[in-house]
Formats: structure tokens, C-alpha cells, sequence
């Protein structure tokens, strides 16, 4: 065989070999994540509903909180792992996903060391949830599901709205331990939006999260006084603005709203029931 000849048996190999990715990169289709590993508990809970079990590699140790984790009875036999670096290498995953919130370190480091990471950004409307679901069936590929899960998110939500319609309007202040409040440029706000509620943190032209003087609720006197129960603990200092007699003096004791946290911990498909939950009371 001539040199020439072997020349031209390696440029047709070379070609073969490259034609598969440029294809692959013209039609903008990148390849299904295999192994996927979760570094936060939000993500838990996405990739538990919108991606194939067969993908998942690893989810965090939160994922079976059954206070926290909407999904929790889902974990089943899936391997945990606490987040580190040194946990999530040994799955050798091809995709890890997290949020910008949270294990920013390890995020970092697993960066570093060529890992393709996925970070989901924190919704601040119902409309956004729609968004990041959309981007996270890109990123399993798994379109499909995420988009049914948005069609079945809509149809609930259009139907709690129908159910209630007949029903006032009421107003509500979301009290959390320290005195913190949550006003508008948030979910918090979009969901009370949806479940007819009117927040007058918001109206206040509170943004975001922030102080609330236990003056300002009762000058506000709110239908109802949603109690933040997200990290309660009555033994703390913090959880005490939560417990003080004047708040009983504001709205009845059965016109507070307490909301589970593994409802309203993530933004996710269970916003519906959230919205559903809060509807009911009006």
C-alpha cells in the first residue's frame, strides 16, 4: 500500500469520525445526560419529576426530608450525597445540577475540574416556573415531560381560580421569624396573586424580603396573617415575633394561614397545590 493511499484511508476515517458531530451541532441536539447528579434540594425535586429515574445518579440527603421534600416517598433506593466534591465525583456524572443559591463552592470546584454544571435561577412569578421547567427538559431531555407537567400545572391553576371565583377578594401579610416580611418581585407575592389574595406587604411598596414592624401588621389589620412556618421553631428567638399575643389581636386564631413547607420550600410544579391551599381559605 502506498503512502498515498494510506493517506486517504485516514482522511475518510478522520471524516467519519467528525461528520456525527457536526451533525449533531447543525441540528443544535446535544447528547441525553446519562448521570445525573443533584447538589441542591430544589433540584431533588425537579429532577425527581421531569427527568427518567434511569438518569439520576445522586440527590442530595434532603430529598428524603419528608418537612421539606414534596417529593421524599419518590427517593426510593436512589444513592444521597451531602453536596461535597468528594461525594459526586465517584458517580461520574455527566451533568450536575444546582442552583445559584446553594453548595456555590462546590459548584465552583466541580467547574474547575471540567464537570459540566446546570444552575436553575430562583423564579420570581408562576410564568417563570414555566421557564426553568422548560430548560431543565432541555437539559435531560426530557421535553416532553416538562411540558406536560406545564399543560397540567395551567389546568389546575385555571380550575382552582374557577372554583373560588365566586368568593371576595381578602388580604394577607406573610409574618416570618425575626419580623421578616415578603413583599412584591417575588413568588411569594405571584402566588398570593393567583389564589385571590392581595398582599399588603406589597402594597406597602415592600420589595423583596425586609422588616415589617409588628405596628405596621396591626395599622395594616390583614384578613388573614400567613405565619412563615418554613424554618419555625418555637424554642428560638426568631420564632418568637411569630408567637407574640398582639398577633392574635390582629386576625382570629382560625384566619392564619399556615402553609406546609414542603409545599412552598421549592419553586415547582407544587405551586399549584400552594395556590389551591391558600384559595381554599378565602
Amino acid at each position: 500500500m502506498t503512502v498515498k493511499q494510506i493517506i486517504l484511508i485516514i482522511t475518510v476515517a478522520c471524516s467519519l469520525l467528525i461528520l456525527p458531530v457536526n451533525a449533531i451541532a447543525q441540528n443544535n441536539v446535544l447528547p441525553v445526560p446519562q448521570r445525573i447528579v443533584s447538589i441542591g434540594l430544589c433540584t431533588d425535586q425537579l429532577l425527581l419529576m421531569v427527568a427518567r429515574r434511569s438518569q439520576i445518579a445522586s440527590l442530595t440527603t434532603s430529598s428524603t426530608d419528608q418537612n421539606m421534600s414534596y417529593m421524599a416517598e419518590a427517593v426510593g433506593d436512589i444513592p444521597l450525597n451531602s453536596a461535597s466534591v468528594e461525594e459526586i465525583i465517584p458517580y461520574k456524572p455527566d451533568l450536575i445540577i444546582g442552583s445559584h443559591f446553594a453548595a456555590r463552592d462546590t459548584t465552583r470546584f466541580l467547574r474547575q475540574l471540567g464537570y459540566q454544571v446546570k444552575l436553575v435561577t430562583l423564579p420570581r412569578t408562576v410564568e417563570e416556573i414555566y421557564g426553568m421547567l422548560i430548560r431543565f427538559g432541555e437539559w435531560t431531555g426530557n421535553q416532553a415531560r416538562a411540558a406536560a407537567i406545564i399543560t397540567r400545572m395551567k389546568r389546575e391553576i385555571t380550575d382552582i381560580q374557577a372554583r373560588y371565583a365566586h368568593r371576595p377578594e381578602k388580604s394577607t401579610i406573610i409574618y416570618s421569624p425575626n419580623g421578616y416580611t415578603i413583599g412584591s418581585n417575588t413568588l411569594e407575592n405571584d402566588v398570593l396573586k393567583h389564589a385571590g389574595f392581595r398582599n399588603l406587604s406589597a402594597e406597602m411598596g415592600i420589595v423583596g424580603f425586609k422588616k415589617i414592624s409588628l405596628e405596621q401588621v396591626i395599622a395594616a389589620r390583614p384578613d388573614f396573617l400567613q405565619l412563615d412556618n418554613h424554618v419555625y421553631n418555637r424554642n428560638s428567638l426568631a420564632s418568637r415575633y411569630l408567637g407574640h399575643p398582639v398577633l392574635n389581636k390582629v386576625v382570629n386564631e382560625q384566619d392564619h394561614l399556615f402553609i406546609p413547607s414542603r409545599i412552598r420550600a421549592c419553586a415547582g410544579p407544587m405551586v399549584t397545590e400552594a395556590i389551591g391551599y391558600m384559595a381554599a381559605k378565602r
